[in-house]
């Protein structure tokens, strides 16, 4: 029988295979960072497929620098001998915080196939929130007992160079694992090899409980403006360390989380998260605001007989609430942000308070004089139908400028203050923020505009 030439998606396939293992050859030569933006550029399938060409040391300093959430995918898609190799080769933080996003199943196969010891380290960190600093850390840290000497510590350090995360800080332990002290590199270099450790430690470093939230962890280590943290457990026990690139990571999701929740969406949300875990975390919220879409409704209906006499004001409430709305928004994201870097304090809240109050009111008569203009410039060139009521031009420009300061003035204060309010009963200040400062905009200026139509042009 004639032997049948290959197929063509054979064909296609070999071609696909070299292309992938020559970007493999090209990445390995780059930065981690650019080889990493090179992977997330392609398909999650191709992606795998170009990793698997890599060693798994190379591979897993790669995929270390992409989200944890696509790293994850990645290490699904290459199968579970690959993946578990790619996994061992990664920092215990930076694996835990992969398989954080992986399925159970998979998640176990993958975890079964690691050493027993890196099975055991990744339970430990397991058993911590990921957002507490138990859940950010890495338990490669350097410590070494109090008790030993100066030349055998120098010694340790120069194992310990190629394994570590880090060395900018060498934590000294004693003989239950407890922290009691830093060493300075400069002391050790300038003490005799025979001097104990003990004797040169600098007593009283700073640490972080394993409970601890990370936003806090973050706060304490912009404070101290430190390179790293020790982690301890109960009895000062040394855990782990956190360093300052993990903080930009936790930094990063934090301001993430809050303009999430600032506008009703889920901390969690992701553009690759499932649409029932969006539906979950954004209902809700939606539910919250259709009722106080009927606060603002209920407070138009008051005024329906002013708007059927003087249905021009009908075209003004979209100003007047939208202004003070984008005037809340503005005041809001200062203070949230202020709120995210520190805790409540009534003199700032009073200090807040009264600076947005003049912002507010400053800003409200810049945009009432502007909108006046243009209301009685284009209300005077119009023709009066003499079946309407007349309503002067000149007294319509007064009531949507009072309107509009009436408006930005509470605008302000109320977007400045409601996330102090949520921060004190024990929300997150961001969180779903926008709602209730929207609620106050439309009421007041709905209230505001069409309350003193009707005293004025009635």
């Amino acid at each position: 029988m004639q032997e049948q030439p290959p197929t063509q998606p054979q064909a296609s396939q070999t071609a696909q295979e070299k292309e992938n293992q020559s970007v493999a050859e090209r990445i390995e030569d780059i930065s981690a960072v650019d080889a990493a933006e090179v992977l997330r550029g392609m398909s999650i399938e191709r992606a795998a497929d170009v990793a698997k060409y890599l060693d798994p040391q190379t591979a897993a300093k790669i995929i270390s620098e992409m989200p944890a959430d696509l790293a994850a995918e990645l290490v699904s898609q290459m199968g579970r001998a690959d993946g578990s190799l790619l996994l061992a080769e990664m920092d215990p933080d930076d694996r835990v915080d992969v398989l954080e996003h992986i399925e159970t199943e998979a998640h176990d196969e993958l975890v079964k196939n690691l050493s027993s010891d890196d099975q055991d380290e990744v339970r430990r960190l397991e058993q911590y929130a990921s957002d507490t600093a138990g859940g950010v850390m890495t338990t490669h840290v350097t410590a070494l007992y109090e008790y030993i000497s100066v030349g055998d510590a120098v010694e340790t350090l120069r194992k310990l160079h190629d394994e570590l995360e880090q060395m900018f800080y060498v934590y000294v332990i004693d003989k239950r694992g407890a922290l009691v002290g830093v060493l300075s590199m400069r002391d050790m270099i300038l003490s005799r090899p025979a001097m104990i450790l003990r004797d040169i430690m600098i007593k009283g470093v700073r640490s972080v409980p394993v409970t601890m939230d990370q936003e806090e962890v973050a706060k304490f280590m912009r404070k101290y403006r430190y390179l790293a943290v020790p982690v301890v457990g109960q009895g000062n026990i040394l855990l782990g360390l956190i360093t300052a690139d993990d903080m930009a990571d936790v930094i990063i999701d934090e301001a993430t989380e809050d303009v999430q929740k600032m506008f009703g969406a889920g901390a969690e949300e992701r553009l690759n998260s499932p649409w029932q875990l969006s539906f979950r975390q954004r209902v809700w919220w939606l539910v919250v605001n259709l009722g106080t879409a009927f606060v603002a409704a209920a407070i138009v209906g008051l005024f329906e007989g002013t708007i059927q006499k003087i249905a021009i004001l009908a075209a003004y409430m979209p100003v007047v609430a939208g202004m003070g709305g984008n005037a809340s928004a503005q005041a809001m994201a200062v203070t949230v942000r202020r709120l995210s870097m520190g805790t409540v304090d009534k003199k700032l809240l009073y200090h807040v308070i009264k600076r947005e109050f003049f912002v507010g009111f400053l800003s409200g008569i810049v945009i009432a004089v502007i909108t006046s203009t243009i209301a009685i410039a284009y209300h005077s060139a119009m023709e009066h139908d003499p079946k309407d009521i007349y309503v002067s031009p000149w007294m319509l420009g007064v009531v949507v400028g009072l309107a509009l300061i009436i408006n930005h003035t509470i605008a302000t204060v109320s977007g400045a203050g409601i996330p102090f309010i949520m921060k004190k009963l024990g929300f997150d200040p961001a969180q779903s923020a926008t709602i209730f400062a929207t609620t106050v905009t439309d009421v007041v200026g709905f209230f505001a505009l069409l309350g003193l139509a009707a005293i004025l042009l009635l």
